[in-house]
Parts: C-alpha cells; structure tokens; sequence
C-alpha cells in the first residue's frame, strides 16, 4: 500500500491557515512578544505563538463547518471523524493556553511574595476573565472533574443531557467519592466552533463557553497591554 507522507501536509495546512488569517497570525505574534515582554519571560514567546497557530487552524475547520456537516451526514462507513478531530485539537489548545495563562499569573504572585514589581497583566480584568473560563474546562477535560471541586460542601445533583427520560437523567457528583467522574457536554456552535456547557458550582451556574470566543478574547486582550518599553518610558516620563 502505497502511502503518501502525513508530514508536508499538515504542514501545508499550518501554511494556508497562515495565509487566510493573516492578520491573526500577525496579531498572536504581537500578543506573544507583549505576554512575554511585560512577564519578563522570552521563552513563554514560542509556545503563545504555537497556540496562535493552532487557533487558526481550528478557524479554518469551523469556516468549513456546513460541509463538513454536508460530507458527515453523506457519509455511510463512518470514516468521516472530522469533529471528533476537531474537538481533540480544540481541547488541546484549551489545555495548552491554561497551562500558558496559569505560569503568567504565577509569576505575578511570585513577584508579589518577594517585593518586585509584579506585570500587573494578570490583574487586568480581561486576563482574569479568559482565565476564569479556561479554568472551568481544563478540569472536566483532563481529570473528568468538575474544577474546584474541592470547595463543594455537598454533593451536586446533576441532569444529564439529552435526557433518556428515565431513572440516568439524575445523577450525583460527590467530591468525596474517589470513584467521581464528570463529562462536561459539548457541541457545535452557529459558527462552527466547537464549544463546552461548563459548570461553575461557586457561582451555582452552567454557561456555554465557546473555543473560538476564547481566542478572539485573548487577541482583544493584546491590544489592551502595553508594551513594556512604551510602559517604562511612560513611568519614566511621569516621574520627571
């Protein structure tokens, strides 16, 4: 069997996501150079670019969500997996800006423990809103937990969805039992991307939370942050 390489492929569809979202592309790019300038923190660049990359790879997947649903539905030997792929990669992206997010507001707070001056990122409210909801779906996504299950002072009664109509509609999530487990549900939205209905026990509320929303956040959240060197030349200028 004749097999062609995988490799140039998925590099030519990295290429042409570049390409059809180039102002994007630009704007993660300065969101990566801003995040890690104002952090202090040059090796946090790569890693913010490569979720930039994968964000527009998953925008080029939800452009395509009528045929993709057109090719699913013809499909009759259930070799399609387009969604099932494009909801792995969402997930690993969603993981992957947590984690990024996580270290950024760490470092804030280490800052804070040793008297230095800390970015003051973190603290902006478009930081901790993005984190916020990252928060409640990197739990449910690699532990099949509900998030901050710590802080439950009783067992959640949960209904599952779709409703079977029957004694399973009605389930009991217990933080105290080991054998716990939580599957946070998850569906297309209008536009193609892939999103999640989170649940926020603290806040006793489920909300839907959409991939793609998350990232245009995040960019709108770039041209919010000053530069570093603009920010120090302006409390330079302040204090003259």
């Amino acid at each position: 069997m004749n097999v062609p390489p995988i490799s140039p492929m998925i590099n030519a569809a990295f290429n042409v996501a570049r390409a059809k979202y180039r102002a994007e592309h630009i704007a993660w790019t300065n969101l990566s150079g801003v995040l890690s300038g104002r952090f202090n923190l040059p090796i946090a660049m790569m890693n913010i670019q490569r979720q930039g990359d994968l964000d527009l790879l998953l925008r080029c997947m939800e452009d395509e969500f009528e045929a993709n649903m057109a090719a699913d539905a013809a499909d009759t030997s259930g070799s399609n997996m387009t969604f099932h792929y494009q909801l792995s990669l969402s997930e690993t992206w969603v993981v992957g800006c947590y984690e990024i997010m996580r270290a950024l507001r760490q470092r804030d707070r280490d800052a804070m423990q040793v008297s230095t001056r800390p970015s003051g990122v973190s603290g902006m409210q478009a930081f901790k809103s993005i984190f916020a909801d990252l928060e409640l779906l990197r739990m449910p996504m690699v532990k099949f937990e509900i998030a901050k299950d710590f802080k439950l002072k009783e067992p959640l009664q949960l209904q599952r969805g779709p409703a079977n109509n029957d004694a399973s509609d009605h389930t009991t999530y217990d933080s105290n039992d080991p054998t716990r487990s939580h599957l946070m549900p998850s569906s297309i939205s209008p536009r193609g991307s892939v999103r999640w209905a989170a649940l926020d026990h603290l806040a006793n509320r489920q909300h839907w939370i959409e991939r793609r929303d998350l990232a245009e956040r995040f960019l709108a959240m770039g041209n919010e942050i000053i530069p570093a060197g603009i920010l120090e030349a302006q409390e330079r200028a302040a204090k003259e």
